[in-house]
């Protein structure tokens, strides 16, 4: 009687065994995207690229993520630029996931992969604060800054973000916003150059007596048109600089 019971017990003990440990559940991941699965642990068990796949005995799916290129664009608020002008810097780009560049943090960083817009937003704003910092408000208006600044970018998040598994395609820079003084401050001096480009039509002799009369080599400078504090901090700035 014994007997039939140990038999009955190691029947039923393989038979549980085979169902749980022979028990394979397929999964088919999609075109460029790519699988993440976890043990029962809720350790990083595989990295799974498109096609199909057999999922082990108490592995899961913890997440998906896409590995075609994204496009990614935000605003860097309150950059100064060397002449101690905050500039707003808007910004758009391309990237894409490519988890097999992650050498160290590999759990860490391949649960961050699904947020890597929000880090290459960070990344980002460091690098331009860092950029900015060398050009004066006047440069970044000028095309070759403004693509040598690029590519010094574009350089530098690629070196940044590859061991988080992100590969930066390109960044360009959008619209770059003024505080209202420096934009007010700037449309009054175009206003005065537009002056004095006509009066350089005249004779020579009117002309001096004209640009005396108003001062227009003081007033042509677009920085005597901003308030107070903001001058001081110009001039702070140049006497640092020189």
């Amino acid at each position: 009687m014994f007997l039939i019971v140990s038999v009955a017990t190691l029947v039923i003990l393989a038979i549980v065994s085979v169902a749980i440990f022979g028990y394979k559940k397929n999964l088919l991941v999609r075109e460029d995207n790519i699988a993440i699965t976890v043990n029962r642990d809720g350790f990083i068990k595989r990295v799974l690229p498109a096609g199909r796949h057999v999922l082990y005995p108490f592995e899961k799916v913890e997440f998906t993520f896409e590995t075609k290129n994204k496009l990614a664009s935000n605003q860097a608020r309150a950059v100064a630029t060397s002449d101690a002008i905050l500039v707003n810097i808007n910004w758009s780009g391309s990237y894409t996931l490519k988890p097999d560049l992650i050498t160290e943090r590999v759990s860490q960083r391949l649960r961050n992969l699904p947020n890597a817009e929000k880090s290459v937003a960070r990344h980002t704003d460091v690098c331009l604060r860092k950029l900015i910092g060398d050009y004066t408000m006047h440069d970044l208006f000028k095309s070759p800054t403004r693509e040598r600044i690029e590519r010094q970018l574009g350089q530098l998040l690629t070196d940044r973000l590859k061991p988080f598994g992100v590969v930066f395609n390109f960044v360009n820079l959008q619209a770059i916003d003024l505080p209202s003084e420096v934009a007010e401050a700037l449309n009054k001096a175009k206003a005065i150059e537009a002056l004095d480009k006509v009066i350089r039509q005249v004779d020579p002799a009117t002309r001096e007596v004209v640009r005396s009369a108003y001062q227009l080599d003081e007033i042509l400078r677009w920085e005597s048109y901003l308030p107070t504090p903001s001058r001081l901090a110009m001039k702070r700035r140049e006497a640092v600089a020189n």
